[in-house]
């Protein structure tokens, strides 16, 4: 494994779970009310129940939200991506069921040199919700505050491409020279290398566009109470744990507000939905079966997320690739899945998951499906004199990862292959990890794009800082490549394709499983449909009276 800073979407694999299930939760029991707004938009106010209504506050639960401030949402908190949704737009936006980005704050956008150089046009009418005009100037700014981070955000260390971006990170340069300013409604960006996807990477909450006046004022509260946003809501007031949004006065809103009901525990947001104190909730585990009895699994979602072990190529016993087809073929994810993420998770025997445009679970065929008697006979032609190596086990310890270690354990040892339990305090994982010396660990990835190439590229690039299992395979690195740079979303998807059979063939990683999203709406709640970052489209979204 190569050694370099840990990347957090790698070392936060325990805590998947928890960003899964339970980054958000409820609040007090309050009544539907409507709060002061500005003008609403034209829409029917007819009782028709196909036709949206215009008004109402739609009252959810979420998760504490220890910022307001877009800069800090994190691709694992579902919760704080709804929030910076709320009151923050991008460039692009991507809802549930699309293909590929949407102009947001962006009237439209081009490139040249095969996704090397784009150029983003903003819409004439892009305003903050003070009225103040929007700027490519602040477009830049918004971008350089969350690549300045680092490795430390995961959003801004997907911007890596971009032109200068080692030495803006560093602090040797103070303008990020890859994001320029062309006039005051276009910005223009320049990578390092073609990225095709780049409009719905922008997409992410976490650039969502914050004003640059709004910044330099002296107002330590504004990830607290930010008081200039560029979203469909603004923020009117806090009363204990609800936080209250009103609607812009230009928004296509059809709610007046969305108050957020933030909770620490789960259990009882739902409680407080099921006794109509909300208008949507999370819901726990322990409640999947009756909430599914009782309100239906449409908010039961893929989230992007996802669970796996990853051999360390540089291991002389992981060198055959049928040993490490045989520890494939002798997991049983469904049992991992069904004894400690039960409701929670779904088993993932892919690479590219679920809710991302060119998933195919069947892609790995049966080279990536549970089959001890295929394990064994992969055993017997790797090692015909019967001496299997001992495999190794490395994972953060705590209770539900010490037992998916355990069940796997018991599968290898069910075909015959030697395995020991290697646990490591969860605070010093990161640090192992850049050490090289794991064998068999536990991993686990969120992408901050529903894109392909988000789950394939960091992770399976020659030379790539996330790609921790030291894979360096030539055809898959041209795959990539052409697909990183394929405009065209079909002749992207079918390299991607490619690419993702010829990784599993040469099984660098064991697919676990991927996480959910599980929520549950009222009956009065109206076309809230959940991507798999957790946000919906506000402006779609209306309640019945």
């Amino acid at each position: 494994m190569a050694r370099r800073p840990a990347p957090a979407a790698l070392v936060a694999a325990g805590l998947l779970v928890l960003a899964a299930a339970s980054c958000t939760g409820g609040g007090e029991t309050s009544a539907s009310s409507t709060q002061p707004t500005d003008e609403a938009p034209a829409a029917s106010t007819t009782l028709r129940d196909d036709l949206p209504v215009v008004g109402g506050t739609l009252r959810l639960g979420v998760g504490r939200l220890e910022s307001l401030d877009p800069a800090d949402a994190s691709p694992e908190s579902v919760s704080s991506a709804i929030a910076a949704d709320l009151l923050f737009d991008g460039l692009t936006e991507v809802r549930a069921g699309d293909a590929a980005a949407r102009p947001a704050l962006a009237a439209r956008w081009d490139t040249a040199d095969r996704g090397r150089t784009w150029r983003f046009t903003l819409r004439p009418d892009a305003r903050f919700s003070d009225g103040s005009a929007l700027t490519a100037t602040d477009v830049e700014r918004s971008i350089e505050r969350v690549v300045r981070e680092g490795v430390a955000s995961l959003s801004g260390s997907r911007l890596e491409a971009l032109l200068g971006y080692d030495d803006f990170v560093a602090g040797t340069t103070a303008d990020l020279a890859g994001v320029r300013v062309a006039d005051a409604s276009t910005l223009e960006v320049q990578l390092e290398v073609p990225l095709a996807t780049l409009p719905e990477l922008l997409a992410s909450p976490t650039f969502g566009v914050v004003s640059g006046l709004a910044l330099d004022a002296t107002n330590p509260s504004f990830a607290e109470a930010p008081s200039v946003t560029s979203g469909p809501f603004r923020f009117a007031s806090r009363d204990g744990d609800v936080i209250r949004l009103v609607r812009t006065t230009d928004g296509d809103a059809y709610l007046d507000g969305v108050d957020l009901h933030q909770h620490d525990d789960l259990a009882t947001a739902y409680d407080t939905f099921a006794a109509g104190g909300l208008d949507w909730s999370l819901v726990p585990p322990s409640r999947v079966d009756a909430a599914a009895e009782d309100h239906g699994v449409d908010g039961f979602v893929p989230f992007q997320a996802e669970l796996f072990f990853g051999f360390n190529l540089a291991q002389p016993e992981f060198a055959d690739v049928r040993f490490r087809q045989a520890i494939m073929a002798a997991v049983d994810r469904e049992a991992v899945v069904n004894a400690v993420y039960f409701g929670i998770a779904r088993p993932l025997s892919v690479l590219i998951p679920e809710g991302v445009p060119g998933h195919d679970a069947r892609r790995c065929g049966d080279g990536c499906a549970y089959d001890p008697p295929r394990a064994e006979q992969l055993l017997e032609s790797a090692f015909p004199t019967g001496t299997v190596p001992t495999v190794y086990i490395d994972y953060d310890d705590g209770v539900d990862e010490a037992a998916v270690a355990g069940i796997i354990e018991e599968n290898l040892e069910a075909v015959g292959i030697p395995a020991t339990l290697r646990p490591h305090p969860a605070g010093a994982f990161g640090a192992f990890l850049t050490q090289g010396q794991g064998a068999l660990v536990r991993l686990g990835w969120v992408a901050v794009a529903p894109t392909g190439d988000a789950y394939l590229a960091p992770l399976f690039a020659s030379g790539s800082p996330d790609n921790v299992t030291g894979l360096a395979d030539p055809s898959v690195d041209e795959l990539l490549a052409a697909a990183t740079a394929a405009v065209a979303p079909r002749e992207r998807e079918r390299l991607l394709g490619e690419a993702e059979s010829a990784i599993l063939a040469l099984a660098p990683v064991v697919p676990l499983a991927q996480f959910q999203i599980l929520s549950v709406a009222g009956d009065a709640v109206h076309d809230l449909d959940l991507a798999i970052n957790g946000t919906f489209d506000p402006d779609a979204v209306w309640l019945s009276p």
